[in-house]
């Protein structure tokens, strides 16, 4: 239970962040910086989330 608790506050925490970068103009050096971050952590918890399903 504890990795889903983990997973659904990651995932809140994503959101909120999310609509605070959709309020910056989008060519903004802050919103391409942060927009790369967050494609990154996605990829990575798509991983290890496909990882955790394959075991």
């Amino acid at each position: 239970m504890q990795v889903k608790n983990f997973a659904a506050t990651l995932g809140l925490g994503m959101l909120a962040g999310a609509a605070v970068v959709m309020m910056l103009p989008k060519t903004s050096t802050v919103y391409r910086t942060v927009d790369d971050a967050a494609q990154g952590v996605k990829h990575g918890i798509t991983n290890a989330v496909q990882n955790m399903m394959d075991m």
